[in-house]
């Protein structure tokens, strides 16, 4: 089942235009496979459809060449595509101007309607009819032109990239981040030291990306009595998978323009599912393991002796995400879009109106980047059901994050007793886990 943010409708509900899916050429569509396949094996939100039309101003019925429109218009751009038709403004372009839907009654400027379509942002590659004339190809290559500079003579600039780059630059800026981050969480911290920096000061600190960049590490060291050396643990990793979490989360620009207050609500609320996500990731895609490994070869999570039978169940229940994973055979594009779906949640409690819409739309391009890559990859048949798969990876991700803090509360209660004299947990994993 999908989450309540996003429905996959059927083929008959018309809030849905097939035709801003794919590429309308064949050449198109490979090209783009083959620059997506190069980073190992894409639209919108569509599950409720958009309001107004942006062209003239009527309930649109849906997402039509990559801009809420109503069928009328979208029938216009398509038409004047293709048959390369180029109209002519008898009143200074100003026919479609104002706030107020267009007068229906009137014949409506098509000159001006067709400048409001192209402003708006209407892709001609996503028209999936052949041009019928010369006219139209020169059309088209100007307006694919127009849209990648500047769009003149319409009063506000605009850089409208072309279907193919938008899809490309989203999946190859996170797949940049996530090579940042991933030195962070590998390395892990020196052997008995800790970062005792609290998670109000990893967000606020520095861009940190290695482990010798963390500021005032404390030497506090488990020896093991019977060897007199450090005892080896995982507990370093976890720690660093955390703090790469936070970190991968520091580089989207839309985290700068919210407040610090909801930037501490939304992150705190993805870290565990991001790390979770990581751990999972690294163990399949890097290690080829069927169960979850630290990068120094121990096996995750909780020692069997200290926790008995609650510590074994546990361990089983974190190898969840990682069966999920390996079941639906995530590939590294779907890996790096879902995990920013995942951290992008609009649906976080205690975010403004304000801050909800920006964070919506973040997560609103993530998710059509996801379903076009899907689409293009498994077809129109199988495309759908994949994303909805992948999808539902996420409510896996929030069973595992519940679990774990259930987990920690148990252990301190009970086990540990005083979690404070556990000298490898950081305050940062206990804030994690309490919040």
């Amino acid at each position: 089942m999908l989450p309540d943010f996003i429905t996959v409708p059927s083929t008959s509900e018309k809030c849905i235009s097939s035709e801003v899916f794919l590429p309308d050429v064949d050449g198109e569509h490979n090209n783009l496979r083959d620059k997506i396949s190069k980073l190992q094996k894409p639209i919108m939100n569509r599950g409720c459809c958009p309001s107004l039309c942006k062209v003239c101003r009527h309930p649109a019925t849906g997402y039509h060449y990559d801009v809420p429109s109503c069928n009328g218009c979208k029938t216009f751009f398509r038409r004047s595509i293709l048959d390369g038709r180029k109209y002519s403004c008898l009143k200074m372009r100003k026919c479609l101007s104002g706030d107020e839907p267009v007068d229906l009654t009137r014949r409506m400027c098509r000159s001006c309607r067709f400048e409001k379509c192209v402003e708006a942002g209407m892709n001609p590659s996503a028209i999936q009819a052949e041009v019928k004339s010369t006219d139209g190809e020169i059309l088209k290559k100007e307006i694919m032109m127009k849209q990648k500079t500047s769009v003149e003579g319409l009063g506000t600039p605009q850089i409208i990239a072309s279907f193919e780059d938008k899809v490309n630059d989203i999946i190859e800026k996170l797949t940049r981040m996530e090579l940042k981050i991933k030195p962070l969480y590998t390395e892990g911290l020196p052997p008995g030291y800790k970062d005792n920096r609290k998670f109000e000061d990893v967000i606020d600190g520095p861009m940190i990306l290695r482990y010798d960049e963390i500021p005032n590490l404390e030497y506090c060291p488990v020896i093991d009595e019977t060897t007199g050396q450090i005892k080896p643990s995982g507990a370093c990793y976890v720690h660093c998978c955390y703090l790469a979490s936070i970190e991968y989360s520091k580089m989207f620009d839309f985290v700068h323009k919210i407040d610090v207050a909801s930037k501490l609500l939304l992150v705190k609320h993805a870290t565990i599912m991001c790390a979770d996500m990581m751990t999972s990731f690294f163990c399949l895609n890097e290690l080829k393991s069927d169960q979850l490994i630290h990068p120094n070869g121990m096996v995750s999570g909780p020692p069997r002796p200290r926790y008995g039978d609650v510590g074994a169940k546990h361990r089983m229940s974190m190898q969840r995400t990682l069966v999920t994973l390996l079941r639906n055979e995530l590939n590294k594009v779907e890996y790096v879009l879902l995990k920013a779906i995942v951290l992008c949640n609009p649906a976080v409690s205690g975010l403004s109106d304000s801050v909800q819409l920006i964070i919506g739309k973040e997560r609103e391009q993530y998710v059509r980047t996801l379903l076009t890559y899907c689409l293009l990859n498994y077809g129109s048949v199988n495309g759908p059901s994949r994303f909805s798969a992948l999808l539902s990876i996420m409510s896996v991700l929030e069973t595992q994050q519940k679990n774990a803090k259930d987990f920690h509360l148990l252990a301190k209660a009970t086990i540990l007793k005083d979690l404070q004299k556990y000298t490898r947990i950081s305050k940062l994993y206990e804030e994690m886990m309490e919040s």
